[in-house]
C-alpha cells in the first residue's frame, strides 16, 4: 500500500481529535484547571453533575447551561449580569474573561453535537442583541 494511503487514517485520526466545541486543546485544558479550582467544588463534575451541591445548575448535556449564550454565562460568572437572589459568588476579581471562556470551551466538550450547535446559534443571537457587551 502507498505511504500516502497509509496516511489518510492518521490525517482522518488527527483532525477529529482536533474537533471539539469549538476550542483548542489549551484553552480547554486550562478551562478545565480553572473549573476544577472555581467551579467543581460547588457545580460537581462538568459532564454529570456529580459531587455537586444540592440544587446547583449542572453544566452537562443534562443540564441548561447550554441554554445560554457565551456571553450571558461570562456575565454570570464574573457576576456582572444582575440576578435577584443571586447565590452564585462574583468571579469578576478572580478570573479573567479568558480563563472564563477556557471554562466554557471545557464546559462544552460534555455536551452533544446538537447542543453544541444550538448554543452557538443562541450566543451569536446575543452578540447581535448586545454588540457592546
Amino acid at each position: 500500500m502507498p505511504a500516502s494511503r497509509r496516511a489518510w487514517p492518521l490525517l482522518l485520526l488527527l483532525l477529529l481529535a482536533g474537533c471539539s466545541a469549538g476550542g483548542n486543546s489549551s484553552s480547554i485544558a486550562a478551562g478545565r484547571i480553572a473549573y476544577e479550582a472555581n467551579c467543581a467544588k460547588c457545580h460537581g463534575d462538568a459532564a454529570t453533575g456529580e459531587w455537586g451541591l444540592p440544587d446547583t445548575p449542572v453544566h452537562g448535556p443534562k443540564g441548561h447551561t447550554w441554554h445560554h449564550a457565551d456571553g450571558q454565562l461570562m456575565e454570570i460568572i464574573l457576576g456582572t449580569l444582575n440576578i435577584p437572589d443571586r447565590t452564585m459568588p462574583s468571579f469578576e476579581s478572580i478570573l479573567t474573561e479568558v480563563e472564563v471562556m477556557g471554562i466554557l470551551e471545557y464546559i462544552k466538550t460534555g455536551w452533544y453535537q446538537q447542543q453544541v450547535e444550538q448554543q452557538r446559534e443562541v450566543s451569536a443571537n446575543w452578540e447581535d442583541l448586545y454588540p457592546e457587551k
